[in-house]
């Protein structure tokens, strides 16, 4: 990974970069396998809950009519006897209906498969746990390495009791001091990773002060997962003595040595939140604890993480985050940025407790959005709308915060909060630019982007805030094709 102004950061600039492009990067796989999750499952679910899966599709394509027919009157067999109030058994009905048959026996080998086959979706849910733990060691690997390169005083400490560090052969094959390190390195993250999840913690707290549990949402629960990511990998899922010795009880209650750890939906959701809260937020202690004298680049990206999170509603991790963020702030403002996300994550799980908080929270001598966001948490609409459109028609509040930002929630759907995103003008990096049209202020007439005729005082328009039925379009640019084009 390289940057184009690499050369200009100092050390602990580069450091800075380094990490948190090892955090962004862990946040974005994480996302990745967090919405393969959502769109998979249910089409797994389905496979699981056919009583003949897909597969049997080349099978069924090459019966005739009347083979088709034998065996869908079979089924309807088994089908009455069920409704009856018996058991009847599938295999033995099926087979009663084409033992005679020369394709038979080919058809029930092909049928025994296809009912004795183990559920899909526990298995991919397993699978995704081990995904998720294994994106966390990437990141964990790359914040030791990075590490080791802002501190190499700390390569001497870990090799002071370990003889020589390289034989003459590699010390002749080494073209410099610089290789050297990075092959003591190398090594040492090689062995660091080895390790248990109670070694890594060892490290990081003698090495750097860095204590797991203070960036883990639930410290028990973390601790359950890398547990559970042990016994999928190496225990088929079974319960082993280490497991039993090493969970909270709590969170083993009911289980027995040799039981089967179910893997749902929640638990998947539940883990991966937990590790993606922890492993970002480690990422931002060790940043703040090696890039001295650049901490607002380090609350700046834990406020995008507390916030892309809250629009995703992970209200659990952001309201750690912003435990987090408000402990390290230097300022008042990013306090009160910290604190008013909190609430609203905090307000989304069912806590009573902020409506009394936010009743007694002082704005009066703090921005319009702070007022804003005192009325959204109260439920108190009317008055929210007002100071929004203020906001709106001052341009501090634009399009994509209308459109994204969770505070705004209890407004939309209402006609005045519609009114307000249909004539709010697009901004001019809008990341939906492609679907902008241009407006002439004195005609209202639509443009592209690329008319001749669009002057620097044409309003932006969303072509989702177009009504089509009633727009006037620009015969020489066409926009028709545009909107042709989204539709």
């Amino acid at each position: 990974m390289t940057h184009e102004n690499e050369e200009e950061l100092d050390p602990k600039e580069q450091f800075l970069f380094t990490v948190a492009y090892l955090g962004e990067e862990f946040w974005r796989s994480m996302d990745a396998l967090l919405e393969v999750a959502t769109v998979a499952s249910p089409q797994i679910k389905k496979l699981d809950s056919d009583f003949l899966p897909s597969v049997m599709d080349p099978v069924f394509e090459r019966l005739t009519e009347e083979e088709f027919k034998k065996i869908g009157d079979a089924f309807k067999r088994y089908e009455k006897e069920i409704e009856e109030g018996r058991s009847p058994s599938p295999l033995n009905i099926m087979w009663e209906a084409v033992k005679d048959e020369s394709w038979g026996p080919a058809w029930m080998h092909h049928l025994h498969e296809a009912l004795s086959r183990s559920p899909r979706l526990p298995m991919f849910l397993q699978s995704t746990i081990v995904s998720a733990v294994s994106n966390f060691e990437v990141l964990l690997a790359g914040l030791v390495s990075n590490f080791y390169e802002i501190a190499p005083q700390a390569l001497e400490a870990s090799s002071r009791d370990k003889g020589k560090e390289f034989s003459l052969r590699e010390l002749k094959e080494m073209k410099s001091l610089e290789d050297a390190i990075k092959i003591a390195i190398d090594r040492r993250v090689e062995e660091f990773m080895f390790g248990s999840f109670g070694d890594w913690r060892k490290f990081f707290a003698d090495k750097m002060k860095l204590d797991f549990e203070d960036y883990a949402i639930d410290w028990n629960f973390l601790q359950e997962v890398f547990q559970r990511r042990h016994v999928i990998v190496h225990n088929g899922g079974h319960a082993s003595r280490r497991y039993m010795q090493n969970v909270d009880a709590g969170l083993r209650k009911g289980v027995k040595e040799g039981d089967h750890l179910q893997v749902d939906e929640d638990y998947l959701n539940k883990a991966t939140n937990e590790l993606l809260c922890f492993g970002y937020l480690l990422m931002s202690a060790l940043a703040l604890k090696f890039a001295t004298g650049h901490s607002s680049g380090v609350v700046s990206r834990v406020h995008d993480f507390a916030y892309q999170n809250l629009a995703k509603g992970r209200y659990e991790l952001v309201e750690k985050c912003t435990s987090y963020g408000a402990e390290i702030s230097s300022s008042m403002e990013d306090e009160l940025l910290f604190r008013v996300n909190s609430w609203i994550a905090r307000q989304r799980m069912g806590d009573k407790d902020v409506l009394r908080e936010v009743n007694d929270w002082g704005v009066a001598a703090l921005s319009p959005r702070y007022v804003l966001a005192k009325h959204c948490l109260l439920g108190e609409k009317t008055e929210a709308m007002q100071v929004l459109r203020g906001l709106t028609a001052s341009g501090d509040i634009d399009l994509d915060n209308l459109i994204e930002w969770p505070l705004l929630e209890p407004l939309r759907g209402t006609d005045e909060y519609q009114e307000l995103v249909r004539n709010a003008e697009v901004p001019e990096d809008w990341h939906f630019a492609e679907q902008v049209l241009f407006e002439n202020p004195k005609t209202a007439m639509l443009h592209t982007r690329r008319c001749g005729l669009v002057r620097a005082d044409f309003k932006r328009r969303s072509i989702g805030q177009i009504d089509l039925t009633s727009a006037l379009l620009c015969k020489r640019c066409k926009p028709s094709t545009a909107l042709g084009d989204v539709e």
